[in-house]
């Protein structure tokens, strides 16, 4: 998601005396992308196109690797990824790109990979680990088909090219993203054991977590939970007692009971898997590696 201050940044690049929008306007203008790519988007997250009135913007010209990986990983921290942002500098090949952001797609679990057939009529000079990539970025619509069912793999990817399939993957990790639940309370405990219970009624999934603490000191809540092709993934938050602070040297669990709407979550099985460096996850429970 956009922070508000990189939201302002945008605006302020936009409303400089219409300068900075008329000029990249007037490159886009007669361009087949025009009414496909967002402004906001392409002045974020390809701000080296976006200096000196967008100077560098020529949405028929090659992308360089190094710059769309750059972009890739700036879209990607946004949503709680880090991934390394060195590129050659070079222009990138579709076939380049279908590896490069299948890899790190794939890495993120934003995308599965799958036997899916594919419309193109040109991929076999692609090897097999290719088409598999293109295989996972095609099912959700980051790569689509066009007309003449052609994905011309060594073709240069054009500026407008990335701007859009980077777009694409920003509307995937969105509808990744947004699980609501509601926290019904914390219980803290001497004697338990660590835990992922889930439990279901007509409309709601109760998943109830249980995490052990070598003192009363720590708090515990879930900073999200986010939708991905391997499950749903909480995060938790936990927070250390102070520093210098004296507490009792008794190990103490924490049980966190949330309520998710069945609507968010579709049909059953629910696979949920808790995000933490302690946690060995696997399907409907949770073990906790010691």
């Amino acid at each position: 998601m956009i922070k508000k201050v990189s939201v302002l940044f945008v605006v302020l690049i936009l409303s400089m005396t219409g300068t900075a929008h008329g000029a990249m306007g007037d490159k886009l203008m007669t361009h087949w992308a025009k009414n496909e790519i967002d402004k906001e988007f392409l002045a974020y997250y390809f701000p080296y196109l976006a200096k000196e009135n967008f100077k560098k913007l020529d949405p028929n010209a090659p992308m360089m690797e190094h710059d769309f990986i750059i972009s890739l990983a700036s879209l990607l921290k946004d949503y709680g990824y880090n991934i390394s942002s060195i590129g050659l500098n070079e222009s990138i090949s579709r076939r380049d790109m279908v590896s490069i952001l299948g890899e790190k797609l794939v890495e993120t679990e934003t995308i599965l990979l799958e036997n899916v057939e594919l419309p193109f009529k040109d991929i076999n000079t692609m090897n097999k680990d290719e088409i598999k990539l293109l295989m996972g970025l095609y099912k959700p619509g980051i790569i689509q088909g066009n007309s003449n069912a052609k994905f011309d793999p060594d073709r240069k990817l054009s500026q407008a090219e990335a701007i859009i399939i980077l777009q694409r993957v920003k509307g995937v990790l969105d509808k990744m993203k947004v699980i609501s639940y509601n926290t019904l309370g914390i219980v803290q405990t001497y004697n338990s054991q660590e835990e992922l219970i889930i439990k279901e009624n007509d409309d709601k999934v109760l998943l109830t977590i249980t995490k052990e603490f070598p003192t009363p000191g720590y708090s515990m809540s879930v900073d999200k939970i986010v939708r991905s092709p391997g499950g749903y993934k909480v995060f938790l938050n936990v927070i250390p007692p102070k520093e210098g602070l004296i507490q009792m040297q008794v190990i103490t669990y924490k049980t966190l009971t949330l309520e998710i709407d069945k609507d968010m979550l579709g049909n059953s099985p629910y696979n949920f898997i808790v995000e933490d460096e302690k946690l060995l996850a696997f399907k409907g429970k949770t073990a906790w590696q010691r």
